[in-house]
Order: C-alpha cells, then structure tokens, then sequence
C-alpha cells in the first residue's frame, strides 16, 4: 500500500458520494416535482459526448 492511498480511497469515496448527487431521496423528490436532475439537463442541453465533468468534489469551504 502506498503512503497515498488513503488519500486516494478518500476521494474516490467523495466523488462516488458527489455522484449520487445527494442520495436517491432526494433524486426521487426532484422527479415527483417533475424536474430533471443536474446531469439530466446537461446531457439534454449538449452534443453527446461533448461534456467532461470536471471538479466533481469541488466544494465551498
């Protein structure tokens, strides 16, 4: 194990967590109010394959 991976895990965790944007709750709540979530609207606003997410874990601090 490299002295780096705990770092790693931390951010893969943090991206996976970013990922789920906020969890299926709430996901779900978004739909029953009949809106799209964030990556929905992205890939109805742009090209196919024309997007790269960047910053996923990206936060305010």
């Amino acid at each position: 194990m490299s002295e780096w991976e705990p770092e790693l895990e931390e951010l893969n965790l943090r991206e996976s967590l970013a990922e789920k944007m906020g969890g299926m709750e709430k996901v779900e709540r978004q739909k029953q109010r009949g809106k799209l979530n964030v990556r929905e609207r992205i890939k109805l606003l742009l090209d196919a394959d024309s997007f790269h997410e960047i910053g996923k874990i990206a936060g305010r601090g």
